[in-house]
This record gives C-alpha cells, structure tokens and sequence, in this order.
C-alpha cells in the first residue's frame, strides 16, 4: 500500500512523496512544548544500500492511480484503489483530494473550527488568492495490517474482474482532525504560499542530497523557527501547540525571491498574533 508520508523538499518547493528510508541523516526537527518531534528533515541518500528505488511497475502503477483519483474523486473524499495492470504484488494504494477554495469566507467556515489562523492578507499587501484543503485518510491513523491489506486487495481483485475493468476503488473515511491547507497570498505578479498541517504522525521532509541551501535557527516572538534561504527564495517554518492539547500544527511560509530574511519574520509574526 503506497503510504504518502512525508514531504520532499526541492529547490524550497514541497512535493508529497512516498519514500522508503534509506539510512538518511538528520538535518533538523521542530518540536512541541512537550519535546516530541512534530517535524524532521532527513537527507535521502540514494547510494546507501539501503536506499530502493521505485521500480518501473511502481512509478507507472503510482501515475495511473493519481490519474483515477483525480477523476473519480470528488473533492474532501479519499479511496482505496487497486489497479490490475503493472501490479504483480498485488497492491492496494490510498489517495485523496483536496477541496479548493477562491472564496476566502467559505475557507474560513470550513476551517472554522480548527485550530489554524487564516489571515486576508499578508504584509506588503499581498492578498489571499485560493488554497486547497485536504483532509487525511481515517487509515492514517489506523493503517491496515499486512492481513487486512492482502485481503483488501483481493476483494478489489475480484471486483475489477466481476467487472470487466482495469481497476477498483473503495471509499474510505477522512479524518476531521487531521488536514493539510496550501495557501497563495499575491501581489501583482509575486506570490506567497503558506503551508499549515496538522498530522496524525510526525512529518518527515526529505531533502536531496545535492542540496546545498542555508538553514538556521532562529527566534521569533519566542517561538523558535528554521529559516532556509534556497537560492531562487527563502522559507520559514515553526510548531504552533495548540492549547490544552498535545497537538501541534506545522506553518510553512515560502516565498521566490525578491524576499528578505526579514519580510519573512515578518509574516511569521503575524500568524503569532
């Protein structure tokens, strides 16, 4: 079952990914006041012998399942699908899809009681654009067994045969508790995109290993954050707790340059607020 866990960072820009560990080394994590890891990037190195690369089945199987899902989803919902061809392991694959907003009051509504900030603009009067939401599968929180995934597997099997098609679906249930918001806030010809999450699990970034951008740590309002400049632009990054609760939420605010190190903490303070 391909698990989307983490997230892939490249040239600053953040990728979902399926990724199999391969012996990374930690770059850096963001806790919670409880000092449990939230969020931790790892570099995945491709030459150690633990690293194994998605085979040709894998990647095509991967394409046509992201293909399904965008055609017979409907937004907010999420499926198990088993495709027959390019499967010879038989296996089950989860996707969901993002419901997309351009009117900022229905976002807020939809938000509205989770605990995440949605500002109208942003500094340097950078207006909200759109954003899309996604709400995580039920099963990332209770993953199937190896059992109850074989047996999943089967049933869609046998279900794509009965009728005469190259593949099944399953709806599954999303999480209200857990989601994923990517923002744009723009002016003239610039954007900003701002990432919020709140997970089931802890996050995982997986940075190349050719990557060669400048991170540091740095305080702001007290809260400590991870400021990457990454050439073509800059990041900032920071663990929100949320109160009377062990949860945390995760903000990522990028933009391309021109950005300075200081717009940037800028925009960070006013999520603070």
């Amino acid at each position: 079952m391909k698990r989307k866990i983490g997230l892939l960072v490249l040239a600053g820009m953040l990728l979902t990914v399926s990724a199999a560990a391969a012996a990374p080394k930690t770059s850096y994590t963001l806790k919670n006041k409880a000092g449990e890891v939230v969020v931790e990037a790892k570099t995945l190195d491709k030459s150690s012998p633990d690293y194994k690369a998605p085979s040709m089945d894998e990647q095509i199987r991967s394409l046509t399942v992201e293909s399904l899902a965008d055609k017979q989803l409907k937004e907010g919902t999420a499926a198990i699908f088993y495709v027959v061809e390019n499967n010879p392991d038989k296996k089950i694959d989860i996707e969901y899809k993002s419901i997309n907003y351009t009117n900022l009051s229905q976002f807020r509504k939809k938000m509205a009681k989770q605990p995440v900030k949605i500002l109208d603009q942003l500094s340097g009067n950078y207006k909200f654009q759109h954003a899309d939401v996604s709400f995580f599968p039920v099963l990332y929180q209770k993953p199937l067994t190896p059992k109850e995934e074989a047996a999943t597997a089967e049933k869609l099997l046998k279900q794509a045969e009965e009728a005469g098609q190259d593949y099944a679906m399953m709806p599954i249930k999303v999480s209200n508790d857990y989601w994923r918001i990517n923002s744009t806030y723009k002016k003239g010809k610039h954007d900003i995109r701002v990432t919020i999450s709140k997970t089931p699990e802890k996050q995982t970034i997986w940075i190349p290993e050719d990557d060669d951008s400048k991170r540091e740590k740095i305080k702001v309002k007290g809260v400590e954050m991870i400021y990457t400049d990454f050439g073509s632009g800059k990041n900032i990054q920071w663990i929100y707790d949320v109160p009377s609760s062990k949860a945390a939420v995760h903000y990522h605010i990028e933009a391309i340059n021109p950005i300075s190190k200081n717009q940037l903490t800028k925009l960070a303070e006013a999520y603070l607020k």
